[in-house]
């Protein structure tokens, strides 16, 4: 029962909180908290997440947990805090929300993004690895023709080592991925974001450019930037028509971001290449030409998915909830809601 004081009702579905969640951590949050779980195997309604939070301090939620509706705010007696153990919150908490409820009753939300951002950013590395190798097509010519060193594939392809990546976006994945790139040789990373300065880059490693200066010098692109109402078919023809030949465009970010069709077009003229988790519509439907490029190549958004990750987000939960209730410290991840129309 914990403390008897501190209230935390966890709506996340139980097979979702144990693949996130490590028995011993789970144990620590019930014997420092009173806590009650979501003990079956799909996600509350709105309305069934009004009808219980009365009384709770804290709230954690994460994939396909309910918005909070106006009816939840006003039974949201005690509500202090909101861990959400997955990414984005916005579905959560409209604007509008933020600006009626969080604001004015100081409700600090985290988020764990954090946590998903080191698998990405690792799909990120194995998306350009794969592409640059066509380990695809080598792994397709054995299993099914059998042929050994497919002699129509390239060998002299490009090597993250001795390339220059462009970067969009600074965020989480974003420097996560610089992070890891850092640790290649020869490697030139060059950056894109509106809200960073040279000297911020210079600090993560990487030199702010131009998105024109990106495209046309990179050998390798990746897309990390947020999906907001400014960036929107942010990535378009024009983007595309400066990548060199051979160059590959990596998306882990969100579809929407990039004009799909011309994103098609470029594909089908140019000799680039993509590498997509995300896509827009997702999935895309059967007849969708990015379905059936040889230079496209599309996973199932499954770039956050890895036990490292999931099992971060358990521990930044237990974390959360400790330095809010017990240190009264900010937690890592609490979002900045002068931020929130910029964040992913």
């Amino acid at each position: 029962m914990g403390y008897g004081k501190v209230r935390v009702l966890c709506v996340v579905p139980k097979s979702q909180r144990e693949m996130k969640v490590k028995p011993q951590t789970w144990e620590e949050i019930t014997r420092r908290f009173e806590v009650l779980a979501n003990e079956t195997e799909r996600n509350w309604s709105s309305e069934e997440l009004a009808e219980r939070i009365s009384g709770y301090d804290a709230i954690l939620t994460g994939w396909g947990s309910p918005p909070f509706t106006e009816q939840v705010w006003q039974n949201a007696d005690r509500l202090k805090l909101v861990v959400h153990m997955a990414g984005s919150v916005k579905f959560l908490f409209p604007d509008d929300t933020v600006r009626r409820f969080c604001l004015p009753r100081n409700v600090t939300v985290v988020s764990c993004a954090q946590a998903l951002a080191v698998n990405v950013a690792e799909m990120t590395i194995a998306l350009m690895v794969m592409v640059a190798r066509r380990l695809y097509e080598h792994i397709q010519a054995f299993r099914e023709r059998g042929v050994w060193k497919d002699k129509s594939l390239p060998s002299n392809f490009p090597t993250i080592n001795g390339s220059t990546v462009g970067i969009i976006g600074a965020s989480r994945v974003g420097r996560e991925v610089i992070r890891l790139l850092r640790a290649y040789r020869d490697v030139r990373i060059l950056l894109y974001d509106p809200y960073v300065t040279s000297e911020q880059a210079k600090e993560m490693g990487a030199t702010l450019t131009d998105l024109k200066t990106l495209f046309a010098e990179s050998d390798f692109i990746s897309l990390h930037a947020p999906l907001t109402s400014q960036t929107v078919g942010m990535i378009g023809e024009r983007h595309f028509s400066l990548m060199k030949d051979g160059a590959i465009f990596i998306n882990t970010a969100r579809g929407k971001i990039v004009d799909t069709d011309a994103l098609v077009r470029a594909l089908q003229t140019r000799p680039i290449f993509a590498a997509l988790d995300v896509t827009d519509p997702e999935p895309l439907p059967p007849d969708h030409p990015l379905r059936f490029l040889p230079n496209c190549y599309i996973t199932p958004h499954i770039a956050g998915a890895g036990s490292y990750g999931y099992f971060q987000i358990g521990e930044m939960t237990l974390k959360a909830l400790v330095d809010f209730f017990e240190r009264g410290v900010r937690p890592d991840g609490a979002v900045d809601w002068d931020a929130y129309e910029i964040l992913a």
